[in-house]
């Protein structure tokens, strides 16, 4: 796999990603993170923009930058979601493992919420079949790189949607390993740009 990311987030980490690149082992710990723990990506300039947007006002509107990196690992190190075989053989282990787990605690299955069982499923799957990079695309009712709506507004879009059951689409790749980022340049600087 060889695949052009873009990676959006507020200013105040420009200096450390310019010095000493963009590092998954240096991220910060989420337990609701989507696709495990590892840097982020879309593959979608716009989308990373509004990310690095949303990322600076949760930061005191530092700014936003993105960094666009080449991404590539051996195919046996990618877990594409998007693919159907690939998903099905996940699906098939993930359950075989889950039930391994209820069999082993004797009738009282460890407790996770929701939220976070995706992240720990997600970072086991990785560690256990040596997976570098997980790709998937998210189906999503509504984002913020769309149209601004109101709450009526957006009551009737998600009816609509029920109706027709299509979905935003918002393709994500995560990186575990650092060495899958061939390299990393940064492409947009919020405070460089000329109003």
């Amino acid at each position: 796999m060889k695949e052009v990311g873009y990676h959006g987030t507020c200013a105040k980490y420009r200096h450390n990603i310019d010095k000493e690149g963009l590092d998954p082992a240096k991220c910060k710990y989420r337990s609701d993170h989507w696709l495990g723990q590892g840097v982020y990506y879309f593959d979608d300039y716009d989308k990373a923009l509004w990310w690095a947007a949303n990322s600076s006002s949760q930061n005191n509107n530092c700014g936003g930058v993105i960094f666009e990196s080449l991404i590539e690992a051996a195919d046996e190190k990618v877990l594409n979601l998007d693919d159907k075989s690939q998903f099905d053989c996940f699906l098939t282990e993930t359950i075989s493992v889950l039930e391994d787990i209820k069999k082993e605690c004797y009738g009282k299955m460890p407790i996770f919420r929701e939220e976070s069982l995706r992240s720990v499923i997600f970072d086991y799957y990785k560690e256990k079949n040596g997976i570098s990079v997980i790709i998937g695309t998210f189906q999503k009712d509504a984002a913020g790189y769309t149209a601004k709506r109101s709450l009526e507004e957006l009551k009737k879009q998600r009816k609509i949607m029920n109706i027709i059951n299509i979905r935003f689409h918002e393709r994500q790749i995560c990186v575990s390993k650092k060495e899958c980022i061939k390299t990393t340049k940064m492409v947009y600087s919020e405070e460089d740009e000329v109003i």
